[in-house]
């Protein structure tokens, strides 16, 4: 086993470290694991989602856990797909991430992952990887025809926009977008939607939604750091859209939303300190769950990557 798979030299144990004075916080808080013996890590950096219930996100859980299981396979293995379960919300301390090896073999291997807290089981994940193979025959759906990223305002813009609209006449609102923007501008990541329009919306629309999206720092060009960013961003806009059938008004309604099961299949190499298209749609919520799917696409149109979720969603009427 490889204690480095190239992402820097191991600090404390954590082999996924960059140089501990940097300011990337995505790979030294959110995605920095601290190894304590062979197939235990911790994790002692939470990130918290904002509102009532204040529970670890998801997102970070996968990411974390696809960190620790990759430490346990041989560089020459390349996480393939990931499956998992969310069992009980985190709190804000230390999580222990267990690895055992369920499967060796010539060609794929595969990890079980449980994510651990106060002696509760929060998540747990399998990881399936494989040697680099080739074939000739090969096929898949043609990407989005949609504006490029430099083409596009981010969402930070797109919120002061809405602050700055003069028909917004309601302080409380301007009140929470300005709130709002404040986390979007601290995240580790930009997203520029495809459709505006679509961003700030006063009736129903179809559940489906395009965004770019790209880590704010450098990555580097090692694939399962990508892949481990990218398993934690993939939970984050993938749930929201079950929503967009009701109005999209800060103020009228607000939706408890919560991960319950997720999967994403690796297709080909990608940098996510790059531009990726994600492209996401809702085909069916019903009974407190919204289910969604999605897909990564790389600027030159390469599918690189497949998701699928199932989240509860439950509509509650906000007070102001």
């Amino acid at each position: 086993m490889k204690e480095d798979r190239g992402m820097g030299k191991p600090v404390n144990n954590g082999p996924f470290l960059l140089d501990p004075d940097s300011d990337n916080v995505l790979l030294n808080k959110y995605l920095n694991l601290e190894k304590i013996e062979k197939n235990l890590y911790r994790s002692t950096f939470q990130e918290v989602n904002p509102g009532g219930r204040k529970n670890v996100f998801g997102g970070q859980l996968i990411g974390l856990g696809v960190m620790a299981a990759g430490d346990t396979v041989e560089s020459e293995y390349h996480l393939h797909s990931l499956h998992c379960y969310f069992l009980k919300g985190g709190l804000d301390q230390p999580i222990l991430f267990q690895v055992e090896a369920t499967r060796e073999g010539s060609t794929y291997c595969s990890r079980s992952v449980k994510a651990i807290q106060n002696g509760f089981t929060l998540f747990t994940m399998q990881c399936s990887f494989k040697k680099p193979e080739s074939d000739s025959f090969e096929h898949q759906f043609k990407m989005p025809d949609v504006p490029k990223p430099d083409e596009l305002k981010n969402t930070s813009q797109l919120v002061q926009d809405w602050i700055d609209d003069r028909d917004l006449s309601d302080e409380n609102i301007r009140g929470m977008l300005r709130i709002y923007r404040k986390v979007i501008d601290r995240a580790t990541y930009e997203i520029r939607p495809i459709y505006p329009e679509r961003f700030r919306h006063e009736t129903g629309l179809e559940p489906r939604e395009c965004v770019w999206i790209r880590a704010k720092k450098p990555l580097g060009d090692d694939p399962h750091l990508n892949k481990s960013v990218a398993a934690y961003y993939s939970d984050m806009h993938i749930s929201i859209v079950s929503s967009y059938p009701k109005p999209r008004i800060p103020g009228s309604f607000k939706f408890l939303t919560s991960s319950l099961d997720h999967s994403v299949w690796f297709h080909h190499p990608f940098r996510l300190d790059d531009w990726l298209l994600y492209e996401v749609e809702s085909p069916h919520t019903a009974n407190g769950r919204g289910f969604g799917v999605g897909r990564f696409w790389s600027p030159d149109g390469k599918l690189v990557m497949s998701v699928a979720q199932e989240g509860m969603i439950r509509t509650l009427k906000a007070k102001l």
